[in-house]
């Protein structure tokens, strides 16, 4: 009886304790992130860490009496996991035939799993578990930047008019390793103007471009 507001005492102090380090530790991931110039940044992150481990270590204090690891606090984990999704879907957009923001979606969900590590009282592995996310998140990154990366391309072709034009010029592409994609041929005094898409890297899109202008004249080319 004398000993609950000693327990009340030690809860608090380590809740406090798993927020603050769900502070520091999400704060450093948002740091990164604001470097980055991306929408999900410090104080995002810090919300999703200290917000996650707020839930895990209210599930830990509310199911105090139940065992380590039992089935009600796995299912509030993984609703916190369910839930974080549909956040992080929201940060994906396609546009142009990119997708994009599939790095911040990924971090959020991460930093969402981070917060559940802290609220477990697993101190060292959340630790450990930051550094490796920040780590992806800046060394990976450069190396990323030295893989060549497939660009996509809208072509607007104007040669001589023939019957077989398409046709050649998709054989040509096919050479290449290149996709011809939502292509639109108008036809006009003998003269033939084809419009198209495609998907590739820097030196096949130049090598590409060099075989057409032997064959014709390439009025425009658009870039995504």
């Amino acid at each position: 009886m004398y000993n609950r507001p000693r327990e009340a005492r030690t809860n608090m102090l380590t809740i406090l304790i798993k927020l603050g380090l769900a502070v520091v530790l999400g704060g450093a991931i948002g740091l990164e992130r604001e470097f980055s110039q991306k929408p999900a940044g410090l104080r995002t992150n810090i919300l999703i860490c200290m917000g996650s481990a707020m839930m895990m270590a209210m599930s830990d204090a509310l199911l105090a009496d139940r065992a380590a690891g039992s089935a009600d606090s796995l299912r509030i984990a993984a609703g916190v996991i369910t839930g974080m999704g549909f956040i992080g879907a929201g940060a994906i957009i396609r546009a142009g035939g990119h997708v994009h923001g599939l790095t911040t979606a990924s971090t959020l969900w991460a930093v969402t799993a981070l917060g559940l590590v802290v609220g477990s009282g697993l101190y060292l592995i959340a630790v450990v578990f930051a550094a490796v996310i920040i780590l992806n998140l800046i060394a990976f990154r450069k190396i990323e930047g030295q893989i060549p990366r497939k660009g996509s391309f809208t072509y607007v072709f104007r040669t001589a008019d023939r019957v077989d034009l398409l046709a050649g010029v998709r054989r040509m592409a096919s050479s290449l390793g290149v996709r011809i994609e939502d292509a639109v041929l108008k036809r006009s005094e003998g003269t033939a103007c084809l419009t198209f898409n495609f998907m590739a890297r820097e030196r096949v899109e130049e090598q590409l471009r060099g075989r057409l202008s032997q064959d014709g004249e390439i009025v425009e080319i658009r870039m995504a």
